[in-house]
């Protein structure tokens, strides 16, 4: 079997790794971690395309610490690359320039031959071929939709919340305001369902949907006593900002009836991922509606926020 790798975003390795974890469906044991850097068993398709936080992905080549060895391994493999290098960690810049002179001994570098990643971390080098790249033009567009507000998610953060959810064939979103989190479903090729007690904010979604030729089922329904029944995968962003109508207390309470309805939801195993402000500590509450907790990360937003985005699944 094949092994991929793949080029984590550095300001949340973390996150990174746990969004690649859910696209590539695999247990902690089988994924190895290098600063930057992931490497698995069994590379597949779509990897960094589908991401939101994944620079490249590619099949592994090979892993040494021995410049002439990496060199070898490439000429066996051909005669001319086009090369991108990356060098993760800053201690390895004295030595580069000698370990790379090594490597790229006897062979061609040219554009338009094959492309080979060079990665340098952790004391090795990591050499794969690279096979896709994020797809960054998709998210710049999603950040044009029309209708906005003052804390509404990003495009990055709101496919991440979708991958982190594992959607199986659909996604629903019980807080859908304008649509950031089912716009990025449907562009994953994923069913969606977004519903929100606001018509106002359904509104905009729809418009918002609309503007890029999207088609999701948006429903005016309350998030603390959902319509559904048998879900697989459920991301949301509740709210929790400045501009929140409900605090303290009524906020909790919200959240509270929020996970209680979800856990009538979901079926066995079933995910819910949702964003919130770091400042609020969910992990009693959701284990007392059977939910198991699979992660908890945190991702620094501006000087007023630091979101908590809790990844949790149905016992």
């Amino acid at each position: 079997m094949k092994k991929g790798y793949a080029v984590l975003k550095g300001n949340n390795y973390f996150l990174s790794l746990a969004e690649l974890k859910a696209l590539i469906n695999r247990e902690d044991s089988e994924v190895s971690y290098f600063s930057g850097v992931a490497v698995f068993e069994g590379y597949k398709e779509g990897i960094a395309k589908k991401s939101a936080r994944i620079k490249r992905s590619g099949e592994l080549i090979h892993i040494s610490d021995d410049p002439k060895e990496i060199n070898e391994k490439l000429k066996e493999l051909g005669e001319c690359f086009w090369i991108k290098e990356d060098i993760i960690l800053g201690s390895q810049r004295d030595k580069h320039h000698v370990l790379n002179y090594e490597i790229k001994r006897g062979i061609k570098i040219a554009k338009g031959c094959e492309k080979i990643d060079l990665i340098f971390t952790d004391g090795v080098i990591i050499v794969g071929k690279i096979k896709e790249e994020i797809d960054s033009k998709s998210l710049i567009a999603h950040e044009k939709k029309p209708f906005s507000q003052s804390g509404t998610m990003n495009a990055e953060t709101s496919r991440l919340l979708v991958n982190l959810a594992r959607p199986r064939k659909i996604l629903v979103d019980p807080f859908v305001g304008t649509g950031s989190i089912v716009i990025e479903a449907k562009w994953l090729n994923y069913d969606c369902i977004g519903s929100d007690i606001d018509r106002k904010m359904l509104d905009k979604a729809k418009l918002n949907l609309n503007y890029f030729k999207y088609d999701c089922h948006l429903l005016f329904s309350s998030a603390t006593n959902l319509p559904f029944h048998n879900l697989t995968s459920i991301a949301t962003d509740p709210p929790y900002g400045r501009s929140t109508k409900g605090k303290g207390s009524e906020l909790i309470k919200l959240y509270e009836e929020f996970f209680s309805s979800v856990a009538e939801s979901l079926i066995k195993d079933g995910y819910l991922v949702f964003a919130t402000d770091a400042k609020f500590n969910f992990i009693d509450k959701l284990r007392e509606n059977s939910f198991i907790l699979r992660g908890l990360h945190y991702l620094y937003s501006h000087k007023s926020l630091t979101r908590a985005i809790y990844v949790v699944q149905k016992k």
